[in-house]
């Protein structure tokens, strides 16, 4: 029953939203408004009724954050496709990417995160910004008295676009009421080791971070004379147990004094301080390549609108009888004579 309430819900939503993509009277917006809270509530609720409710739902904050960004992102999502001014569907569209990315990292998912705000808000949005900036804005208001033109008010293969997202939406909720048929996939020892080791590897490269895990380890057995961390002879800090649970390492005091010091798990990166290490220290270049193409796009951008510009006044003048801006000649303040 939950899982027809859900697929019901949402083709009413898509319903709403096909409706709420074309101008229409105010009463009838607020009516497909109401609508699409409807079908909101209806998704909520078959989705309540069979996940799983975390056990620390009552009191962890970060749940009821989740939920909340949750109902944003679905907001922004449908204010996006229903906006009739294309620079504000744009500025929905980061409400959304930020909205869901704040989502992940509640998943710690901080991959995903990064991946979303690097890939959607940086290269995709700017690239709509240069689409908003190049496009020629019709001057034409007699269309319903709207001041932007038809074809920003008018979209584009909705009905196609409906349709892959309730299919997109379906298989999500099939995922969800038909969990038993799932598949589990647990990793293997060994994988868990290699994993395991190749995040010690990683915390050996940041000796700072290092430092500083081991010497609150140190203090709180009475040690707090630290001063750096001993090399052994093949120039490695740390040494990995084989199953890559544990590492140990050497600390020198300034006195000279050595101090053997056990990490356990947690000391090892976040999925966060993995992300940063590999963007910094694997693909450095690809990163500041893509921060300078993206810029020199906008730069370029600039020019052919400024340009544009030009040419466009350039052909007012002409139609009305006056010389160019840019024919060579000089024009005086009055005009010709």
């Amino acid at each position: 029953m939950n899982a027809n309430l859900f697929y019901a819900a949402a083709a009413l939503g898509a319903v709403v939203l096909y409706l709420m993509m074309e101008p229409r009277p105010a009463a009838f917006r607020a009516a497909l408004t109401v609508c699409g809270l409807a079908a909101v509530a209806l998704i909520i609720s078959a989705v309540a009724r069979n996940a799983p409710v975390p056990e620390s739902a009552g009191t962890d904050p970060s749940f009821w954050v989740h939920v909340m960004v949750a109902l944003v992102a679905v907001a922004g999502a449908a204010r996006m496709v229903t906006h009739p001014r294309p620079v504000y569907a744009a500025l929905y569209f980061v409400l959304v990417i930020l909205a869901v990315s704040v989502n992940f990292l509640l998943l710690q998912a901080e991959f995903m995160a990064f991946a979303l705000l690097i890939v959607y808000a940086g290269a995709i949005l700017i690239t709509y910004l240069f689409v908003l900036m190049l496009a020629q804005q019709s001057g034409d208001q007699s269309m319903r008295g709207e001041e932007s033109a038809w074809y920003d008010r008018t979209p584009r293969e909705p009905i196609a676009a409906l349709i892959l997202a309730f299919i997109m939406l379906s298989a999500t909720g099939d995922a969800l009421f038909r969990r038993d048929n799932s598949v589990p996939w647990l990793a293997s020892p060994a994988v868990v080791a290699r994993a395991n080791i190749r995040a010690w590897e990683r915390m050996e490269d940041m000796p700072e971070l290092l430092l500083r895990e081991s010497s609150a380890i140190a203090e709180t057995a009475g040690i707090t004379d630290i001063a750096k961390l001993e090399r052994s002879a093949d120039g490695r800090i740390i040494s990995v147990d084989p199953s890559g649970t544990t590492a140990s390492l050497t600390l020198l005091s300034a006195n000279g004094d050595r101090h053997p010091i056990t990490l356990d798990g947690t000391a090892a990166p976040a999925n966060s301080t993995a992300l940063g290490h590999a963007l910094v220290a694997q693909f450095p270049v690809s990163l500041e390549l893509a921060g300078v193409i993206l810029l020199m796009a906008l730069f370029g951008a600039v020019v052919l609108a400024r340009r544009q510009m030009a040419m466009a006044e350039d052909e007012r003048r002409a139609a009305a009888g006056l010389p160019r801006i840019d024919d060579g000649g000089s024009l005086s303040r009055g005009g010709a004579a």
